[in-house]
């Protein structure tokens, strides 16, 4: 996960073009005259759109007489935005909606999560496997279960390597008691998330109580993840997820709510420990382990 999301780059770049439009008072329709490129192009790098084109932010830095720290700052992030990672050339057969979770994962330093079903970055490839199979109608005729099986257990290997970000999640209750999959295999998964969080110190889970009292009585309507970067300080991503699509936010005023809900519920989840403990005795209570007491 060390390599730069080109996603949030993108976004990155766009956001300080437009920052240097700012500081020297011009419009965008009379810079893209002056560097030669058409309108379109500049509002394309400014929204982020895929592969900014390298002449144009070149030309802009020269128009505009940017500084060579911050020109070099400038053109390295346009660089990372044409970069495809691993998950590009398979996106159609995984799912787009994973390649993009995949894409804002690389490069990380800390992912933080608030999940209402087993979080994907932890599940069993048994668990998986049932999750993607339960609902085939709503996923496009290039989708491979397999394919996308295999990439949620690429996304945990990145996750948990020795360079990987940290992972903070937290986890409603409403996850562990509503069952998604065979009792067996959700109790594998349950386990699964045990033996994780004491093999790596990385990674905390904690569990929100249904009957929890948020501060302010606020809960999150959906469940989002939260993504903090190496490459691009003060950098944040966080993405929503709905029904139909994932909404990715990465604007200051967009992001601050999420960041200031998730410090009140992760102040309203039990500790790592308490949460550890349910978990192994919800597991118990699906699929008693031999040997083990409940």
């Amino acid at each position: 996960m060390t390599r730069p999301s080109p996603y949030v780059r993108r976004r990155w770049l766009g956001r300080e073009i437009r920052r240097l439009r700012d500081e020297h008072g011009i419009l965008a329709e009379p810079l893209a005259r002056a560097v030669g490129f058409p309108r379109q192009q500049l509002s394309a790098l400014e929204n982020g759109h895929l592969g900014p084109d390298i002449d144009l932010v070149s030309a802009i830095c020269d128009y505009l007489t940017v500084g060579a720290k911050r020109r070099m700052t400038i053109m390295d992030a346009a660089a990372d935005g044409w970069s495809h990672g691993w998950w590009k050339a398979d996106a159609e057969r995984m799912g787009v909606r994973q390649a993009t979770y995949a894409d804002l994962e690389s490069g990380t330093k800390s992912i933080t999560e608030y999940t209402l079903l087993i979080p994907g970055l932890l599940q069993t490839t048994a668990f998986a496997d049932a999750r993607l199979r339960s609902d085939l109608a709503r996923q496009a005729d290039t989708f491979d279960p397999a394919a996308a099986v295999t990439a949620r257990a690429h996304r945990q290997q990145l996750l948990l390597a020795a360079d990987g970000p940290h992972y903070n999640v937290v986890i409603d209750e409403i996850a562990i008691r509503r069952r998604a999959a065979e009792r067996h295999i959700v109790a594998d998964q349950l386990r699964h998330i045990i033996a994780v969080c004491a093999a790596h110190s990385s990674v905390e889970v904690r569990v929100l109580p249904i009957g929890a009292s948020i501060e302010k009585h606020s809960a999150p309507l959906s469940p989002y993840s939260i993504y903090r970067y190496r490459d691009t300080p003060g950098s944040v991503a966080v993405a929503v997820d709905t029904l139909t699509k994932d909404l990715v936010h990465t604007e200051g005023h967009e992001v601050g709510p999420y960041l200031d809900l998730h410090s009140r519920l992760r102040a309203a989840a039990l500790t790592p420990h308490m949460s550890i403990r349910l978990l192994h005795s919800a597991a118990q209570d699906l699929a008693p382990a031999e040997g083990v007491p409940a």
